[in-house]
């Protein structure tokens, strides 16, 4: 339930979380499962895993704004699957013109943002959505965990 930033030698930089806590805050994640850096240079942290833990929160599905300290800045959406919403958020990649792109991976889809954070669009070609890449070029590459299409979301 924690993000850790390192030095290139291996010295913890940054903390963010809380050890054993699955909580939908703005000092706590339910399941970070990505990390990318914004053009601005703030975090953007997908958090969202499926499955969890019986006793973990199991709504709060979401994307997390934080300064390069880790001060909370905003969250974005819940969970759902309505555009904006997410089902296991599990990638993220910034493309060469700001747009983050996002592994919606419960919800076999990746949704496009801006750099606020409003909804532009989702692309369904995909299976499940578990990594995103986005080369120089702006080549998506996307891997796909499951793409058994009789497979039901969580």
């Amino acid at each position: 339930f924690q993000l850790f930033k390192f030095s290139p030698d291996g010295k913890v930089l940054l903390s963010l979380g809380k050890a054993g806590v699955s909580k939908a805050a703005t000092d706590t994640f339910i399941g970070p499962t990505a990390c990318a850096i914004a053009p601005n240079g703030d975090l953007i942290v997908a958090d969202g895993h499926w499955p969890r833990p019986t006793d973990a929160q199991q709504d709060g599905d979401r994307l997390v704004r934080l300064k390069t300290d880790g001060t909370f800045v905003a969250q974005y959406g819940r969970m759902g699957a309505a555009p904006g919403e997410f089902m296991g958020p599990h990638a993220l990649a910034f493309d060469s013109q700001g747009r983050l792109f996002v592994g919606d991976r419960g919800n076999s889809r990746i949704q496009i943002f801006d750099q606020e954070g409003a909804f532009i669009a989702e692309w369904r070609q995909f299976g499940r959505p578990s990594g995103i890449f986005i080369g120089r070029d702006d080549t998506l590459y996307v891997t796909d965990s499951e793409s058994n299409p009789n497979r039901n979301p969580q």
